[in-house]
């Protein structure tokens, strides 16, 4: 405990091996810290490597201490009788609290001591009420823009925990980046400075609504990344949400469209996850993407190593698996990344068609794919997406993929910060076309 409280001061991590147990690091892990028979601190915790035989290594970071410590025996007080007796058991010798059991303790805590904890809010019965009391549609669509917010902050190499912070406004969310406490629309030179550098930035901000704007940051590495989200409908009447990465590095962006799959059962009753073809709006998304293709391929030739691409099509398609708003989980959805191209050459193999007759995609008969991985590898470097001279077309992709009703995900990567990077906040009203 002593060495604990240590880490604490100095705002360092604590580390301690524990008993095995199995926690998805994407999901957080909520630690109730107990000494002399009473709660004294919670952080938060991430289940590390192997510490030896039966034991797992405990990280706690992000501690909050009590202002009075709880007594353990009035949090399982009040706790329902059907959980009393394995928390009771879990506080006396350690060791991962059931579901329920974690949720009735934060309310227990929540009674007793409302302020003790602000990470309590995000697991609140309250918040849990807010986000189911959402509509299916709006649902759909956060999950979407919550997906293409990770990728890019993949992509960009940053962390993704800052996306765990998500809350529910007290009203139905413009975006997803709504829930974010450090994302509201920010107007300083920072979001300024990004955005000028994306080509078309004037038909962003005067044609369409922003309805979010988040900047995140490395300070180890200087490094960040800007994502603003633009639409021209209401999150319950948009259609989905595109993702268009743009490197100022490498002057390239690259565009992606989410699909979600359905579940089915396969061979042997084993479910699988399937896209059914045909599907008439990504059809029409194709044409759209084709169009714009040949505005890329009329570009100038380019003649830099650094606009080498190993393929001249930026755009592709993600099939997910499963697309389910929880805004907990940070980890990305599984699914296939497919480049344009191959989905052409892929929907036209005799390999595709089911047992019925109709036409499907999956894991199996797609052959091959990326995986969140390898895509995020191949973009980080830009050895994927358009070349310097084709990236003035993505003025035109931003406008025809909002006037399909999909709102649009942009995130920016800029070069590394430097000192002339920073200055005071200006009103993004001051900022005129010619500007």
């Amino acid at each position: 405990m002593s060495t604990f409280l240590e880490c604490v001061a100095e705002e360092r991590a604590f580390a301690e091996p524990v008993a095995d147990f199995q926690h998805s690091r994407n999901v957080p892990l909520v630690c109730f810290v107990v000494d002399a028979h009473k709660i004294t601190h919670i952080g938060l915790g991430r289940r590390g490597t192997r510490a030896g035989t039966g034991l797992s290594r405990l990280n706690i970071d992000r501690v909050e201490k009590l202002a009075e410590p709880l007594s353990v025996q009035r949090v399982t007080n009040r706790l329902p009788k059907r959980n009393a007796a394995s928390v009771r058991k879990r506080f006396k010798s350690g060791g991962l609290l059931t579901d329920k059991g974690f949720t009735a303790v934060i309310e227990a805590i929540r009674q007793l001591a409302p302020q003790a904890s602000s990470l309590l809010e995000r697991f609140s019965q309250a918040r849990t009420a807010r986000i189911q009391s959402l509509s299916p549609k709006v649902q759909d669509n956060l999950a979407q823009q919550k997906e293409a917010v990770l990728t890019a902050l993949s992509i960009a190499g940053l962390s993704r925990e800052p996306v765990q912070t998500w809350s529910p406004p007290e009203v139905t969310p413009a975006s997803f980046l709504d829930g974010l406490s450090s994302a509201r629309l920010r107007e300083d030179q920072m979001v300024i400075n990004d955005l000028m550098k994306i080509p078309g930035f004037t038909l962003i901000r005067d044609q369409v609504s922003v309805t979010g704007a988040a900047v995140f940051e490395s300070e180890a590495t200087s490094e960040r990344l800007t994502v603003i989200l633009a639409n021209r409908l209401p999150l319950e009447e948009q259609t989905g949400t595109d993702l268009i990465y743009f490197n100022e590095t490498y002057q390239s962006f690259v565009m992606v469209q989410y699909k979600a799959m359905e579940r089915e059962d396969g061979p042997n009753g084993v479910p699988q996850a399937v896209f059914r073809l045909p599907n008439t709006q990504l059809a029409e998304e194709i044409t759209r993407m084709d169009a714009l293709l040949a505005s890329l391929q009329a570009c100038p030739a380019n003649t830099s190593h650094d606009g080498y691409r190993l393929t001249g099509n930026p755009f592709f398609l993600k099939l997910c698996s499963r697309l389910v708003f929880n805004p907990d989980d940070i980890g990305l959805v599984p699914g296939m990344y497919l480049p344009l191209d191959y989905w052409k050459l892929l929907v036209q193999s005799p390999g595709i068609p089911g047992p019925r007759g109709g036409l499907r995609v999956t894991f199996e008969n797609a052959g091959r794919h990326f995986d969140n991985s390898s895509f995020t590898n191949i973009v980080s470097k830009a050895w994927v997406g358009t070349t310097p001279s084709q990236s003035d077309v993505l003025k035109e992709a931003i406008r025809q993929t909002l006037e399909t009703g999909k709102a649009v995900a942009i995130a920016v990567k800029p070069k590394k910060l430097n000192a002339a990077d920073t200055g005071e906040r200006i009103d993004l009203s001051e900022i005129t076309p010619n500007d």
